[in-house]
């Protein structure tokens, strides 16, 4: 007589997996809240870039030569490629969202202190694993905003004391900016990020699993000892809730409303536009990601002469400042309320973090490309050839800059209103080579002859 098979008994007995179940799943832990889950969707975002990475590798080409046209294949005739491209763009940004969502909950609940100081560590070293997986897939687009991203972050590179050059050297794979730097990020990006992350990321969740998250008692009790801890956290840990499925479903529900946002993202917004490919002889496009423009606001706040040391010290310096704190904090509580400037001290960086942000992209120091076309007064009246210029002016950034009578940022002059009527020669100078220390870029490689006669048909006309 033939018997029915138990398949799920089999797997378990033939891989030998029931001991991880009732180790894994089958204990009870203490109660948390539903926002207790951030920590599951930092490690299902983690997931998602990695496979969604792994399509887009297929069809990737990592040089100079093909990355850009590699990456517009990828967006606009790869089956569902603008998806997976899009969900990969949005699954970073809000990575690095819920990290500091995550690193802000985790100081307020105490979770740096004894006995998880070394599940600590591993978080900052996964947060900084972050930044370096945002800035090295950053030039893998190659495109102008990219590229200028890029070379701005080797210039705080070369700011350095002493190993300035040999980083940049390093991290450029030679004396130029090229074909070995799109080869290296890539493989860092790819390859060697993400497998040390990995690790860190294994190591981090054993950790939890063996000293657990901050209990509410723990966050109630003076603890001197890590005795006492023990002893309070095992008390919760036995009145609390199964991990499976309590546990597990509240902070699977979290971890899958954020996978849904970005999700819906990537659908109804797709991927970040792609801007004219990279040009290594002049760039254009000072964009940074949104989740960095609190970081260039910082930059841009603070007088010139200090700029480029606190580029560079900043980094290391919160990445000490991170590893110091459970050291720092002697405070023998947990709660927030009885570390009160613990508490003020999160509320001020999250505060500051929105506020440079939006400073960023509501300053008038911002120059964001756009394709709309440049605003004219209704009294101007410009000739058909003016209004091809003027559709040349959008075309290559010219008003993500300049405003016109007013209406547009003020990073560059009011070409309405620049003080001196220019000659067409002086105009076209203007163009093709800007004095020296000008930020605005050269357009002497750029521009056919045609459409710079049509550009400064356009600017003449301004001024008339």
């Amino acid at each position: 007589m033939t018997m029915a098979v138990n398949w799920r008994e089999w797997v378990e007995d033939r891989f030998a997996l029931e001991p991880i179940r009732e180790v894994g799943f089958l204990r009870k832990v203490p109660g948390t809240p539903w926002y207790y889950g951030d920590g599951a969707a930092l490690v299902l975002l983690f997931g998602v870039l990695v496979v969604t990475g792994m399509f887009l590798a297929l069809s990737y080409s990592p040089s100079p030569d093909t990355a850009y046209s590699s990456v517009r294949y990828l967006t606009e005739r790869a089956t569902l490629g603008w998806f997976v491209r899009g969900l990969h763009y949005w699954s970073a940004g809000l990575m690095m969202v819920m990290a500091w969502f995550h690193l802000f909950r985790e100081i307020i609940v105490g979770g740096y202190r004894m006995p998880r100081e070394g599940t600590w560590f591993l978080g900052v070293l996964l947060l900084f694993g972050i930044f370096i997986m945002s800035f090295t897939g950053y030039l893998l687009r190659w495109d102008e905003r990219a590229l200028y991203s890029t070379l701005l972050s080797l210039h705080m590179f070369q700011n350095i004391p002493l190993i300035g050059d040999e980083i940049v050297l390093f991290v450029q794979g030679g004396p130029e900016l090229g074909a070995r730097t799109l080869t290296r990020f890539y493989a860092m990006h790819l390859l060697f990020t993400p497998a040390a992350m990995g690790l860190v990321l294994a190591g981090h969740l054993y950790l939890i699993y063996r000293h657990g998250v901050t209990s509410a008692a723990e966050r109630r009790e003076r603890i001197q000892s890590r005795e006492q801890q023990r002893a309070l956290y095992a008390r919760e840990k036995e009145r609390g809730e199964p991990f499976y499925p309590d546990t597990m479903a509240k902070s699977g529900l979290f971890a899958l409303a954020v996978f849904l946002m970005a999700a819906g993202l990537a659908l109804f917004s797709g991927p970040l536009p792609m801007y004219p490919e990279a040009n290594l002889v002049n760039s254009t496009m000072p964009q940074g990601e949104w989740w960095y423009w609190w970081y260039s606001a910082l930059i841009a706040l603070v007088p010139s002469r200090i700029a480029p040391w606190l580029v560079v010290i900043f980094p290391p310096l919160l990445f000490l400042a991170l590893v110091a704190l459970p050291f720092l904090d002697r405070n023998p509580y947990r709660d927030i309320r009885r570390r009160p400037w613990m508490g003020a001290a999160v509320t001020a960086s999250a505060a500051t973090l929105l506020w440079l942000s939006y400073l960023r992209y509501h300053s008038p120091w911002t120059g964001w490309p756009t394709e709309a076309l440049p605003p004219v007064p209704q009294e101007v009246r410009l000739s058909p050839r003016a209004q091809e210029g003027r559709a040349l002016f959008s075309r290559y950034g010219c008003n993500s800059c300049h405003p016109i009578a007013g209406r547009g940022p003020h990073v560059g002059p009011d070409l309405m209103r620049i003080g001196r009527r220019r000659t067409p020669a002086q105009t076209r100078s203007q163009i093709l080579g800007p004095p020296p220390g000008s930020p605005m870029p050269s357009y002497a490689d750029r521009l056919s002859e045609e459409e710079l006669s049509r550009l400064v048909t356009f600017l003449m006309e301004l001024q008339r």
